[in-house]
């Protein structure tokens, strides 16, 4: 993904059905923590300019740093988008909301790259990009309630059928989902395939620790690029074909006493 206002026709768009934060197939072997579960699958970028990511990105490898020792001090909302791609939201982001951190996580490791350099030749510092498996990552390595939110845009739909179990929102996702937005805080969710956004509506619309919030949906949407669901190479290229963008604003209810 890209910002419009990059040159990004000089690369690749990701293949329709990208996987969610699938992965270069010479960087991670298989079994390692990246295919995790088998839900990662290879896809690889065409470079075709020297990256310089700076101190934007990290490598995750086999036991990737926690999300507090990612984050600098000073900053008390700190938001995950999973798969960043080419870094188009993660960008307009930094620069939407200076006072938020935010991570992007890609398992495309040449995508990653993209994006950090990106975001370097910003001279931006609230916003890093990080190669690892998005689910895990929440699942091990968030601390409760330290996120204000989760972006998660186009993810991979895996329409075949056998295939389902792949998907990033499932039942299983809750409980991760949960225990790491604080109260009050969002999962954002942008997609233009309408059997997933039938199963992200009725996934998340039955979680008990969720509520779908439409005036906030709007309120995102009419405050504009980097608040949530836009810019993305994706969007842009669906809109163009004429396709309709389903977003949703899920809001993490109250803690119910005894709650992990």
């Amino acid at each position: 993904m890209a910002a419009s206002s990059e040159p990004e026709d000089l690369l690749p768009d990701l293949p329709d059905g990208a996987p969610d934060g699938a992965n270069d197939a010479a960087a991670t072997p298989r079994g390692s923590r990246m295919h995790r579960g088998g839900k990662l699958a290879f896809r690889s970028r065409v470079q075709d300019q020297e990256d310089d990511p700076g101190d934007r990105l990290v490598m995750g490898g086999e036991n990737p740093p926690a999300l507090d020792e990612l984050v600098p001090k000073g900053y008390r909302d700190v938001e995950i988008e999973i798969g960043s791609g080419k870094g188009a939201y993660l960008i307009a982001a930094t620069a939407a909301k200076p006072d938020t951190f935010l991570l992007g996580i890609e398992a495309a490791t040449g995508y990653a790259s993209l994006a950090a350099t990106r975001l370097h030749e910003t001279g931006r510092t609230n916003g890093l990009l990080l190669v690892d498996n998005g689910k895990l990552y929440l699942e091990d390595r968030c601390a409760e309630a330290s996120l204000a939110a989760v972006h998660v845009y186009f993810p991979d739909p895996w329409p075949k059928r056998r295939h389902r179990g792949r998907r990033f929102f499932t039942e299983d996702v809750l409980d991760v989902l949960a225990r790491v937005i604080r109260c009050d805080g969002y999962v954002l969710i942008a997609t233009d395939n309408a059997c997933y956004a039938g199963q992200i509506a009725r996934v998340m619309g039955g979680a008990c620790d969720f509520v779908r919030d439409e005036q906030e949906e709007q309120r995102r949407i009419a405050a504009g690029p980097g608040h949530a669901f836009t810019p993305t190479n994706f969007e842009r290229k669906y809109l163009e074909q004429g396709r309709v963008i389903r977003r949703y604003a899920f809001r993490r209810l109250p803690r119910r006493r005894g709650d992990a």
